[in-house]
């Protein structure tokens, strides 16, 4: 097991058909588009008897000039002592208040990592999605902040024994959807049937990638219904993705 799963992750056996409120995200954007992420504890988990049991590693990757990563190996790339930017940064227990400082704009972007490992006999799969998203700072709906960020899954592999696989994401039977979020809906599907194998075969876990990004070409309409030329309508709003749920399922 790597050092981070010995010395800091704190365990948590998630079962079939149950959902796992990881965290709340909340994203601030103010004057100069100005982007804050804090992590507050509003976490719920019933469990049933199942055979698909695993334990999640939630990362976080720090980037000082809000670019996103670019080089998704999350194990070659894990924040220590000495690396603090750059690299992803392993939180203990993210249902528990854990705040990211930065600064954001049109073009930013911000990426996370979700370690699943198994350790159950039987392989599943995995389905994560976002939801309860709520906007603050405007009241036509057409102009809030949520509508001008996407979410991205941008890397599906399997770690097995401490060496990554190749990208998976496009072979079956998995599911992603990449896209803007909107006004209207209340949850947003990231990706579905992620395969989870069981722990007999070594020492396996899955990692999903994903990103959010505050997409420089949305800029909302007027009162009139015409569009915008710039994000300036963006100025002062907050946007709050409040849960992101894992089910795992056979």
């Amino acid at each position: 097991m790597n050092e981070p799963s010995k010395q800091n992750h704190k365990k948590m056996i998630l079962v079939s058909l149950t959902y796992l409120t990881l965290s709340i995200l909340v994203f601030t954007v103010s004057v100069f588009a100005w982007f804050t992420l804090t992590n507050v504890n509003d976490a719920s988990l019933v469990q049933n008897i199942s055979g698909v049991e695993a334990e999640y590693e939630f990362y976080i990757f720090k980037d000082s000039t809000n670019s996103g990563s670019s080089d998704l190996r999350l194990m070659e790339n894990l924040c220590s002592p000495t690396k603090t930017d750059q690299c992803y940064e392993y939180i203990p227990n993210p249902t528990t208040m854990y705040i990211v400082d930065g600064f954001a704009a049109p073009g930013d972007r911000f990426s996370f990592a979700l370690r699943i490992i198994s350790v159950g006999s039987t392989s599943g799969y995995i389905d994560l999605e976002v939801g309860n998203l709520v906007s603050i700072g405007y009241d036509r709906i057409e102009n809030k902040i949520q509508s001008a960020f996407t979410h991205e899954i941008t890397k599906i592999s399997y770690d097995i024994d401490g060496i990554e696989s190749e990208d998976i994401k496009d072979q079956s039977p998995v599911i992603y959807e990449n896209g803007l979020f909107n006004s209207y809906w209340p949850a947003y599907s990231l990706v579905s049937n992620a395969p989870l194998l069981n722990s007999g075969i070594n020492y396996s876990a899955t990692i999903i990638y994903f990103d959010f990004y505050f997409d420089p070409t949305v800029y909302g309409i007027d009162s009139e219904g015409l569009p915008l030329t710039n994000s300036n309508i963006f100025m002062n709003q907050v946007f709050q993705i409040r849960n992101i749920y894992m089910t795992l399922h056979p």
